[in-house]
């Protein structure tokens, strides 16, 4: 059997590029490989690898003990740290859309590490660590300015120091 040759009605054979669902792999299968080396998300994971995210790990509400066994095992805080921050710099705040993204965007899919959480979770995990991103953004803003990315000061208007 040919892949490329289709015949048409005058009996001609017309070639064109095989393409087959039965392909074993679409992208690479290394992860790593999906996104090119100065890609915006790998300097996320590397940020978020950089800062103190312990208040992330905490034990999560709902777990009688640091090791019950209710329940599917937790996603990794980084990762979810990570995809939120990426998802907050290109502009997208819906839980819903973050998780479509994961689906069907490299780069969510990479920053999820190819385990795509639920809407629920991304959304329980923004509202059981509002007060963590608060300490979270200084940090973000001490690895700016360390970077050099913009000068940090006061800044007054009015007399309001800002």
């Amino acid at each position: 059997m040919v892949v490329g040759l289709v015949w048409d009605d005058g009996g001609v054979a017309r070639d064109y590029r095989p393409s087959g669902l039965d392909q074993g792999f679409l992208i690479p299968p290394d992860i790593r490989d999906w996104l090119d080396d100065d890609h915006v998300a790998w300097l996320v994971i590397d940020a978020v690898a950089a800062m103190d995210t312990s208040v992330f790990h905490r034990r999560r509400p709902g777990r009688r003990t640091a090791t019950s066994q209710a329940g599917r095992r937790g996603y990794n805080p980084d990762r979810l740290l990570a995809l939120l921050i990426y998802a907050y710099a290109v502009g997208e705040r819906s839980s819903r859309r973050i998780e479509k993204l994961c689906w069907t965007d490299v780069a969510f899919r990479v920053l999820c590490g190819n385990d795509i959480p639920d809407h629920t979770v991304i959304a329980r995990f923004r509202q059981q660590h509002d007060t963590g991103f608060e300490n979270l953004f200084t940090q973000v803003l001490v690895l700016c300015q360390r970077a050099g990315m913009g000068q940090f000061g006061e800044l007054a208007l009015d007399g309001t120091k800002i």
